[in-house]
């Protein structure tokens, strides 16, 4: 992204975040509202200078989930649109937000505060979002049949036995793989790969510790590629939550 562009949704946000003390611009084209744990609440500017408009989106970003070096998108995202109020909305255009039209700066300020900013400051917690997100249909994309996501997220709850179910479905592909590139020239493996093989060790040996330090490890490594390294902060998992108050010790200092 260009300098000029990063600077036209700076300046496009401005009025937005004066506004609400709860969001934060992350840098290109991405703002967040805090506080940034497991799932990141994310608002996405996605500027086609060249075109003369952007597009805009409400997502929600598992953190736990390491992503794939060549999909930004990542896994299982809760995506929303976000589209022109009807006050504004021009005639034939559909919605989308022309960078030429002076009214999109008050328009954008109103469609965030009303139609996005209350949802995703009323998912405050893993489980408010996860419940959410299994809520919804994303073009024809089930989560329920996502091992993958499934694994890790049930495993991020502490419903253990599930997510063990859907690891062991996809067991066999994921250690194919990594004998793959195992065996290739250079021999190194990914580190989403390594992070999957990882998390499905430490599941298949009910080692918890080991668990919440793998998955906070994702969400530092994701939370650094989406820019928001100084705005997520490690917090316990559901899992951790029901321990003793010994266990609190294993959460990273976040001095």
């Amino acid at each position: 992204m260009t300098r000029a562009s990063t600077q036209q949704i700076r300046a496009l946000s401005e009025p937005l975040i004066d506004r609400n003390y709860d969001v934060s611009f992350t840098g290109g084209k991405f703002l967040c509202v805090q506080n940034v744990g497991h799932i990141a609440r994310q608002i996405r500017v996605y500027n086609r200078p060249s075109r003369g408009y952007f597009t805009l989106e409400w997502r929600l970003t598992e953190l736990y989930i390491r992503g794939d070096k060549f999909d930004f998108g990542g896994y299982g995202r809760s995506i929303g649109m976000i589209g022109r109020s009807r006050q504004f909305k021009p005639a034939g255009k559909g919605g989308v937000w022309d960078w030429d039209d002076p009214t999109i700066f008050g328009d954008f300020v109103n469609q965030i505060e009303i139609e996005v900013l209350p949802l995703l400051q009323s998912l405050d917690s893993i489980e408010k979002t996860v419940t959410f997100i299994l809520s919804q249909e994303m073009r024809g994309y089930l989560f329920h049949k996502d091992h993958i996501w499934m694994a890790f997220t049930n495993a991020a709850l502490g419903e253990f036995a599930i997510a063990k179910k859907h690891w062991d479905l996809i067991t066999p592909s994921f250690k194919e793989r990594y004998e793959k590139q195992k065996m290739t020239r250079d021999g190194l493996i990914s580190g989403y790969l390594q992070s999957c093989v990882a998390v499905g060790e430490a599941l298949q040996a009910g080692d918890q510790m080991a668990l919440a330090k793998l998955l906070w490890e994702n969400e530092r490594t994701e939370a650094d590629r989406f820019k928001l390294g100084r705005h997520w902060q490690p917090t316990a998992f559901p899992f951790q939550k029901a321990k003793p108050p010994i266990a609190a010790a294993c959460v990273p200092d976040q001095r």
